[in-house]
């Protein structure tokens, strides 16, 4: 299992007993069994699944071609960056048509059922591309008088997010990938149109340079055109 899956899991386990152990539940024990337990590493780094333009371009598609139910929701994730919750939680409030603009305040916990702020703890603003203002404008009229901008789906409440989209990426012969993929999608696709790295941060809600840098990685403008230097091969 993954570093992140193994910390998880003590987590639980130390949270569970802790909670015994005041509540005195489990006798002549003091402390969590997995208390001192240090995590290795993941000894290889892995290769994130993010889709191509020509992958995200067919995921769209196919999706409003078959009128998918969750087609304005991965198409919102792919032209904002938004997180997963933020999504859920974007109202008409937070839209602001005249100024091309989007305010990103909050987010929705499906496992609490709860609004609370966003995961970086502040609002931040997403400037409404073509694109994505002409989705807006025909998500409108399909909300009627409901203040969400996307709409209410089972799956999405039930937290099924990211399996829901595997199947589909399957179904129609894309690499499939999880939900979050999609917000990497966006960071990637900015970088590799030259989009200062600090601009994207911005728009994307990081505060700290090391996780702008693992996208610019992935985007791989730091190395593009590096080896166009070599000269090497006989010419005819």
């Amino acid at each position: 299992r993954s570093r992140t899956y193994r910390k998880n899991v003590k987590y639980m386990v130390n949270v569970v007993y802790k909670w015994a152990i005041e509540e005195r539940l489990i006798p002549n024990v003091n402390v969590s069994p997995v208390e001192g337990v240090k995590l290795t590493h993941d000894p290889i780094e892995r290769v994130p699944d993010i889709l191509t333009i020509d992958e995200i371009r067919q995921l769209l598609e196919n999706a409003k071609l078959l009128k998918h139910e969750w087609y304005p929701v991965w198409s919102m994730a792919i032209l904002t960056g938004m997180r997963n919750g933020e999504l859920n939680a974007l109202l008409w409030s937070d839209v602001d048509l005249e100024n091309r603009k989007l305010t990103v305040s909050k987010s929705y916990n499906t496992r609490t059922r709860s609004v609370k702020s966003t995961k970086a703890g502040y609002w931040r603003t997403v400037p409404i591309s073509d694109e994505l203002f002409q989705l807006l404008a025909e998500l409108k009229p399909q909300t009627g008088k409901s203040p969400n901008v996307l709409p209410r789906l089972t799956g999405w409440n039930k937290g099924e997010q990211a399996r829901i989209l595997r199947q589909f990426c399957i179904g129609v012969g894309v690499r499939p990938v999880c939900f979050h993929a999609l917000r990497a999608c966006f960071a990637t696709q900015l970088l590799a149109h030259d989009v200062a790295p600090a601009r994207v941060m911005k728009i994307c809600g990081w505060r700290e340079l090391k996780n702008s840098q693992h996208y610019v990685r992935l985007a791989g403008i730091d190395e593009r055109g590096a080896t166009q230097v070599l000269k090497v091969l006989p010419n005819d």
